[in-house]
């Protein structure tokens, strides 16, 4: 896999939150993210400093990083997106999820609550994704 610059904030947070749901400690190596987003190590060590600035992120020396309660509610949102775009993408468009993951990721931080909430009912509001996994904090209007 080659490296690339991965600049969204977002992305960084719900990996954090998959990564950290398999972790007893809920702490995730820098390594572990460098990898699942396929970015330098340095370029994930400087985004982590951003969101600890932010409040997202608790910087644990040697450890890893954790999601603040903040982090972890931004985290879900953003997957709860994701799951939805996918649903849509598969439901509607009969396209597989793999196919078109670069296009829900570049969405997933476009699209607004209002849109989100329709597509959520318009789908039956789902309970998860097309992989059978939850989808997260569903969004509610508002």
């Amino acid at each position: 896999m080659g490296y690339r610059e991965h600049k969204n904030p977002e992305d960084y947070l719900e990996f954090i939150y998959l990564l950290s749901e398999e972790s007893s400690k809920g702490l995730v190596k820098i390594k572990e993210i460098s990898g699942a987003l396929g970015v330098f190590p340095s370029t994930v060590t400087e985004m982590m400093q951003r969101l600890s600035e932010k409040g997202l992120v608790i910087r644990v020396d040697y450890e890893g990083v954790r999601l603040t309660e903040t982090g972890r509610a931004t985290a879900k949102a953003v997957l709860s997106r994701h799951r939805i775009l996918e649903c849509f993408f598969c439901q509607y468009l009969g396209l597989a999820p793999e196919e078109v993951a670069d296009d829900i990721c570049g969405i997933e931080h476009h699209i607004s609550d209002r849109v989100l909430v329709r597509l959520y009912e318009k789908l039956g509001k789902p309970k998860c994704c097309p992989h059978g996994k939850p989808i997260p904090s569903p969004p509610q209007e508002g």
